[in-house]
């Protein structure tokens, strides 16, 4: 059996540290649910709980989103295929639309709403 060097000890903690760094940046678990949109370079944020309409410049026309009811959805779109009226809502964080042709992608960050004693949850039913 070999022995463990400086060098493996150093590779190991250099590797503990990325993966605990990059859980912590790359993740939005505290706050209020936000929809972010990004079109070409721009990016707007908006409040899930805030009722709102709005369009989105992209290369073939614009994209509309709607939220209502704290979930989100596109409500019209320029494009042939019509895909991402398709999608339908959605309403966790994690979860995003895109309209690709439009160039127009719809990310929910922010903290999920953690299930109850009595409320069932997916894993249960």
């Amino acid at each position: 059996m070999k022995k463990l060097t400086f060098i493996d000890i150093f590779i190991f903690i250099l590797f503990l540290t990325i993966s605990v760094l990059s859980f912590t940046l790359y993740t939005n678990v505290s706050g209020k649910p936000e929809v972010h949109i990004t079109s070409g370079d721009k990016e707007w944020v908006y409040d899930l709980s805030v009722d709102t309409i709005a369009s989105f410049e992209g290369p073939i026309g614009n994209t509309t989103i709607e939220i209502s009811n704290n979930r989100v959805h596109i409500y019209s779109s320029d494009c042939k295929n019509q895909i991402g009226i398709l999608s339908g809502w959605i309403d966790k964080p994690g979860e995003w639309l895109s309209c690709l042709p439009n160039n127009v992608f719809i990310l929910i960050k922010g903290q999920q709403k953690i299930a109850q004693a009595e409320e069932t949850d997916d894993i249960s039913f």
